[in-house]
């Protein structure tokens, strides 16, 4: 019989090796090179990482964030998204393997399609943060593997995934590219964050589309304003996306000033972050939510 700090473990290893593979994806898919060959490789160098020196978490640690060959030092970014795909790992097994009632098959069934979830959140952000990049090769099978999850093993059915990634998707289409487009003439949100809450409307439905949707905002928002801040004291500038541009390559005149209007922070990762936080926290911050309301409320009437 295996113990279920056991089952833990397993599931850490297993999200912190999933993590190894999902910097892989993050540094080669915007570059357009292969997430399977040649194999983990110092980009200063170009000498191949000994598999002693691959080792999720650990390596970074031991070698200092360091390559073993030339020194060069490598982005702590690295162990981090190793470090939180273990944790995530954890946290999907305490909810799914580690849960009653329900078959093993049934649970490790679960535990893989919500860690496929999560690990595209994760990957999603990351390359997003850095390219202002969602690409369509992860949201749109996350779709409709979201979507088949619900309709063969996951409680919402087909239907409720279905609509609320058709309505996710339109919602930020029509409305938050489209309608910016028009009333302002500049680009707010990109295709991708249509897909991307599409991706989680299929696995969360309703709720958690909404969630992820608002939450995101929020704290997108809050994270804005201190960009903003932080490149009015540098003296930045605003960057500018290749839509803007004029004919000959010039950035807009309005593009200059730096304002909150203008802040370029890319709203994936907080959608991904939302998620996430619906995934894990979303009935508890929900009741939280509910409680204050209803004593607010009491106070007032």
């Amino acid at each position: 019989m295996i113990a279920p700090w056991q089952w833990l473990a397993c599931a850490g290893v297993f999200g912190a090796l999933w993590g190894s593979f999902a910097n892989v994806v993050i540094v080669r898919w915007p570059r357009e090179l292969s997430v399977v060959k040649p194999g983990s490789h110092c980009f200063s160098c170009g000498e191949p990482i000994r598999f002693y020196d691959n080792i999720p978490v650990l390596s970074y640690a031991i070698l200092r964030g360091r390559c073993r060959s030339c020194g060069a030092r490598f982005s702590p970014r690295y162990a981090l998204v190793e470090l939180a795909m273990a944790l995530l790992a954890v946290a999907v097994a305490r909810g799914t393997l580690l849960a009653a009632p329900a078959s093993f098959q049934q649970a490790a069934a679960e535990f893989f399609l919500w860690f496929a979830f999560v690990f595209a959140l994760v990957t999603v952000a990351m390359i997003d943060l850095d390219c202002y990049l969602i690409p369509d090769a992860i949201a749109l099978p996350g779709i409709a593997i979201g979507i088949a999850a619900n309709a063969f093993l996951l409680p919402l059915g087909w239907k409720e995934p279905l609509v609320a990634a058709v309505a996710g998707y339109a919602l930020i289409r029509l409305v938050f590219i489209e309608g910016y487009r028009l009333l302002t003439g500049r680009v707010g949100m990109g295709e991708g964050d249509a897909k991307l809450l599409a991706m989680i409307g299929a696995f969360t439905g309703y709720q958690g589309a909404v969630f992820a949707l608002f939450a995101g905002a929020l704290q997108g928002l809050v994270i804005g304003a201190v960009v903003v801040l932080r490149r009015r004291r540098a003296n930045e500038p605003e960057p500018v996306f290749e839509e803007e541009l004029g004919a000959d390559g010039a950035p807009p005149p309005e593009a200059a000033p730096v304002g909150f209007r203008l802040a370029r922070v890319p709203f994936g990762p907080f959608l991904a972050l939302g998620a996430l936080e619906h995934v894990f926290f979303g009935e508890r911050l929900l009741g939280w939510y509910t409680d204050a309301v209803d004593a607010l409320a009491r106070a007032m009437f």
